[in-house]
């Protein structure tokens, strides 16, 4: 076989959620929803047992608990996603002079339906960005 990959192991776009990265290591989860709240509706996390908890996640090292510097934020309708790239993508994060980058997420299709909550593999920014108008 030449591809190191089946071919259900495709990457699919993860509309209404966008990939983070670049941020700084004393991010907190209500600074995050701060910024990205300015340009859409984050989703409520059906999922979590804290009421009024929004659907982002913060990467974390797993030997020391600290935040990795990038993260994921899931927005209640692909605009606010789109909306973000358009205006943060290569922007300085807040008050920081961190530089962000910030993507349309992708998944891995092969593992959308694997249960369970966990850090690592399966999100990452899309190579090629822009889009075009009209």
């Amino acid at each position: 076989p030449s591809s190191s990959f089946p071919p259900h192991a495709a990457m699919e776009s993860w509309d209404d959620t966008v990939y983070v990265a670049g941020l700084p290591s004393d991010i907190t989860e209500k600074r995050l929803l701060a910024f990205f709240g300015k340009v859409g509706i984050i989703k409520d996390d059906k999922k979590s047992k804290e009421p009024g908890k929004k659907k982002l996640w913060i990467y974390k090292d797993k030997s020391t608990g600290q935040p990795k510097g990038d993260a994921t934020v899931s927005f209640s309708d692909p605009g606010g996603a789109k909306g973000a790239v358009e205006w943060f993508n290569n922007t300085k994060f807040d008050d920081s002079e961190n530089m962000i980058t910030v993507s349309i997420a992708e998944r891995k299709v092969n593992q959308a339906f694997a249960g369970g909550a966990g850090g690592g593999g399966g999100y990452g920014g899309r190579s090629s960005g822009g889009y075009g108008g009209g």
